[in-house]
């Protein structure tokens, strides 16, 4: 366990000229980077094939919108510690870029479970009166 010893402390978060990542998790990183990109473009691909049915595409679309931007800016600062940018290479900005993806999704989420119901009540009543006109 003393390989984490390190992420507990200040000097490796906020050292603004750190040591460049290990292989493997340079490797594991630009992995999960990747994945969330793909996983993004299917979340895009899903709202593409759900835009005839607004409440699922707009949950779709936000997702995939919110993961598109993460992975850009992820692709940014993984291209800054590649090139040893002094202060853009700091591990501070990964944990930044962990934590701010995981409150844009959760805000989304939570919306969605507040709003998903109300839309989609509404669009199958705006169904129901087209059928008749």
């Amino acid at each position: 366990m003393s390989y984490l010893k390190p992420l507990i402390t200040l000097n490796y978060w906020f050292n603004l000229n750190p040591a460049p990542f290990v292989p493997l998790v340079w490797n594991i990183l630009g992995i999960l980077i990747i994945l969330f990109l793909i996983a993004s473009a299917v979340l895009k691909y899903l709202s593409y094939r759900y835009r005839k049915y607004p409440p699922a595409h707009r949950v779709f679309s936000r997702l995939g919108r919110a993961g598109l931007w993460v992975s850009v800016i992820a692709i940014f600062f993984y291209f800054f510690n590649f090139e040893s940018l002094p202060t853009l290479s700091a591990r501070f900005w990964w944990a930044l870029i962990f934590i701010g993806a995981v409150v844009w999704k959760a805000m989304i989420l939570l919306d969605t479970k507040k709003r998903y119901p109300l839309e989609k009540k509404a669009f199958l009543e705006k169904k129901e009166r087209e059928k008749y006109l």
